[in-house]
């Protein structure tokens, strides 16, 4: 009697050492599919970085080679223009007749003089500009983006050189990852790109 009792306890702790062997051997396997899982993510999130940074360098590479072709083009703060050799109200009409080729509908047409009442200030013409279906895109995709508006300012400067330029849309999107949102600004600033050849 004492012989099988101590055959049944040795069988059942044999049991319960199985058993909490199983379930160890299962939790691993799951630890496992989890880390593998999370390689796999990371894996993929690498992977469409990798094509987001592609984009945007074949992104910046057509605009590098569109403002060799025009030269002459000139950073600021805010934008990007040049130096043009006719005056500002034939300036103004170039710069509208492009707009229109490129798709653009002014939304505000001012010579800031006038509305300054300034006759002593030099000229000083803004454009705003607007393409439907570009800005519509932006839109759709992110409502809070505004018009996504294109500003032109045509300027005489001190020396009486004329400038053309022009807001940059990648400011106006600000810091956004979004391949789609740099996409749009990367027409935007073709377009406006091409406005500029036009001098």
């Amino acid at each position: 009697m004492g012989n099988s009792a101590l055959f049944i306890l040795l069988v059942l702790i044999s049991l319960l050492v199985l058993a909490f062997i199983l379930k160890a051997f299962r939790r691993s396997q799951k630890e496992d599919l989890t880390v593998s899982d999370q390689a796999r993510h990371q894996h993929f999130k690498r992977s469409i970085e990798e094509v987001q940074r592609q984009q945007r360098e074949e992104q910046a590479a057509v605009i590098l080679s569109e403002e060799s072709s025009i030269g002459g083009v000139i950073y600021t703060k805010r934008g990007f223009g040049k130096k043009v050799k006719i005056g500002v109200d034939e300036a103004v009409e170039q710069v509208r007749r492009a707009f229109k080729v490129e798709g653009f509908q002014i939304l505000s047409d001012a010579d800031i003089m006038t509305i300054l009442h300034k006759k002593e200030m030099l000229k000083y013409h803004m454009l705003i500009a607007y393409h439907e279906e570009l800005g519509g895109r932006a839109i759709d995709m992110e409502p809070s983006i505004g018009l996504l508006t294109c500003n032109a300012v045509i300027r005489q400067d001190l020396s009486d050189v004329v400038h053309v330029e022009f807001s940059d849309p990648f400011l106006q999107m600000g810091a956004t990852n979004d391949p789609e949102l740099q996409g749009v600004a990367s027409n935007l600033k073709r377009k406006l790109l091409r406005v500029l050849q036009a001098f």
